[in-house]
């Protein structure tokens, strides 16, 4: 049993880092991420990684959340709650996100996850992200694709050889061939480039007022008018990106392509016309937005988003999985022993738990 732990333990900590490397490579907080910035210090400084949980998006007053906006992932402390969203604010900051009007109230479904705090602190490792932005900085994705490659393949192949004094002995046990185990990883890589892929999906969102002062202030508009809006979509990831964007309202359309490419570390303006409701109010705009990896063609991408949002995501399963099975071909995996699990046992308990061995 306590083999049993071990091994569970083995296998839930190679999913965090594959799920935690995909995300630093394609720039994507997963279950760890660091802070760009002095905002929230000094709670948490520029350059200390910090931990994320994915499962709890709905927040309180006080609690620290990781949210998208236009300009980039945000972490910062729920200052208040309204009907329209989030108020968030630095700990190190003087005003509010939202007090000058450049950026919305944040919503639930810009929020990817909460910085897990234990003790009433944040769990945080002092200059972690420091070491990771200057090894992203001093490496190509080509060469953190080859390094994960070596990695993948020496821990793949690392126990498959048994000398036959060893063999004679294994008789006693069951044995999982190497097919069986390379498959189970294979599935872990996919379902994580894919998790990784779809929490990059949000919205670019905006505010501005239906008011008869329009144009006395930046953002004020008189009712039943049009006017323009920029706004600018970054790719902060190493790799290219096709992106997909779609107003939420009938108000907004687009003046721009709604399909485009945006390459590692660039970025794209979007030119958006609104027409202004007649009801004086504060109204509050929506850009649905989807990308995904440039490693299909980019009308195979665009067909599939055509059909479904969630189809491209078929697709690169589909991409991912030949080349696993090529790999799996060429590389020769044979039929290593992996896991290990006694057969004879005095107890019906113990045949169920085993002691398998890695």
């Amino acid at each position: 049993m306590k083999k049993l732990i071990e091994n569970v333990a083995i296998v839930l900590m190679l999913i965090f880092l594959a799920t935690s490397v995909a995300g630093f490579i394609l720039d994507r907080p997963v279950l760890v991420s660091y802070a760009y910035s002095e905002s929230m210090t000094p709670t948490i400084d520029k350059g200390d990684l910090f931990f994320i949980n994915p499962l709890s998006k709905a927040g309180d007053v006080g609690d620290i959340i990781i949210f998208h906006r236009r300009d980039g992932w945000t972490v910062h402390r729920i200052y208040a709650i309204t009907e329209e969203g989030y108020i968030t604010k630095g700990d190190n900051n003087v005003a509010t996100d939202q007090q000058d009007g450049v950026y919305p109230p944040v919503t639930e479904k810009d929020v990817i996850g909460k910085v897990i705090v234990i003790g009433g602190h944040p769990l945080v490792i002092r200059g972690g992200g420091d070491f990771i932005e200057n090894l992203r900085s001093k490496m190509n994705n080509v060469y953190i694709v080859g390094a994960l490659i070596i990695i993948g393949t020496v821990l793949t192949f690392s126990g498959g050889k048994k000398n036959k004094k060893h063999r004679k002995k294994s008789k006693r046990f069951f044995k999982v061939p190497m097919k069986t185990v390379y498959a189970a990883v294979s599935v872990l890589i996919i379902a994580g480039f894919l998790f990784v892929t779809m929490a990059s999906w949000g919205t670019l969102a905006f505010t501005y007022s239906s008011t008869l002062a329009g144009g006395q202030k930046e953002g004020w508009y008189l009712p039943g008018t049009t006017f323009e809006k920029n706004l600018s979509v970054e790719n902060h990831a190493v790799y290219p990106f096709y992106y997909f964007i779609e107003p939420k309202s009938e108000r907004v359309r687009l003046l721009s392509e709604d399909t485009f490419e945006i390459p590692g570390d660039g970025s794209h303006s979007v030119l958006l016309a609104v027409s202004v409701p007649g009801d004086t109010r504060i109204y509050r705009e929506e850009i649905e937005v989807h990308s995904y990896p440039a490693i299909l063609p980019s009308g195979t991408i665009r067909w599939a988003y055509n059909i479904d949002p969630y189809l491209p995501l078929l697709l690169y399963s589909i991409e991912l999985a030949a080349i696993m099975m090529v790999f799996y071909y060429l590389a020769g995996i044979g039929e290593g022993e992996i896991v290990r699990i006694r057969v004879r046992r005095r107890s019906i308990l113990s045949k169920i738990t085993g002691d398998g061995l890695l």
